[in-house]
């Protein structure tokens, strides 16, 4: 069996929707929300997870989707956790996050944070592999 290796074009955008200074909890009213454009050589990728999360409880990334924080995060800043995986179609993902759930006293802060997103999956068709990968940055900014 081959493996063939491509490059995923990943594109990244923060909107903080309804995260505050001062927001905290698995809730829709605490939660900012990543959204992701996953391409290769100009075709959308729509294919790479399914819907999960109901916006109150931590869920789980797809296979193969890594979301990273905690390395430029304001001092006394929150870590963040997956509340909701959506795929809207069309190459486009929503992740929805809340500062750390399994802490109550962990908050949004005012300030920047900054997250990276890596995707790495091997897909197998008629005996043949191909390995996708890629990754995106992209900065929340907290009011």
């Amino acid at each position: 069996m081959t493996t063939t290796a491509k490059e995923l074009l990943i594109q990244m955008q923060i909107n903080r929707s309804n995260a505050t200074a001062g927001g905290s909890g698995t809730n829709v009213m605490a939660s900012a929300m990543i959204s992701v454009l996953v391409t290769q050589n100009g075709v959308l990728i729509d294919d790479l997870g399914t819907n999960s999360g109901d916006q109150n409880s931590a869920t789980t990334l797809p296979a193969g989707w890594t979301l990273v924080d905690g390395f430029n995060v304001r001092p006394g800043g929150a870590l963040v956790t997956v509340t909701e995986f959506l795929n809207q179609g069309g190459g486009i993902y929503d992740i929805r996050i809340v500062p750390y759930a399994t802490n109550p006293a962990a908050v949004w802060l005012s300030g920047e944070y900054i997250f990276a997103l890596y995707i790495d999956i091997t897909r197998t068709h008629l005996g043949h592999s191909t390995h996708l990968q890629g990754a995106a940055l992209a900065k929340l900014t907290i009011l």
